[in-house]
């Protein structure tokens, strides 16, 4: 993963290993997150709880796929009225 920020003549660019992001760590932290603020979610008509630990394992396998299907096109591109540019490729 890659994010890169142009704001006013300064650049930032953090480079994060994808799979740093979507492994089997970060899926058990996501389902332990998911249960713990599972009231929060709830509140909103929003049922999180229902996710297993394979599903969140699932999802993280298609986003790092996904990278192969974007070929270099940026995930999310953002221009706001200053002129600060932020973009994020897989």
């Amino acid at each position: 993963m890659r994010i890169k920020i142009n704001s006013g003549g300064r650049k930032f660019n953090l480079r994060i290993p994808t799979r740093l992001f979507f492994n089997p760590i970060s899926a058990a932290i996501c389902k332990g997150a998911v249960t713990i603020g599972r009231t929060s979610f709830d509140n909103n008509n929003i049922n999180l709880s229902s996710l297993s630990y394979r599903d969140i394992r699932k999802l993280f396998k298609i986003i790092r796929m996904s990278r192969i299907l974007l070929d270099g096109e940026p995930l999310i591109s953002a221009c706001s009225a200053n002129g600060e540019i932020v973009e994020i490729w897989l």
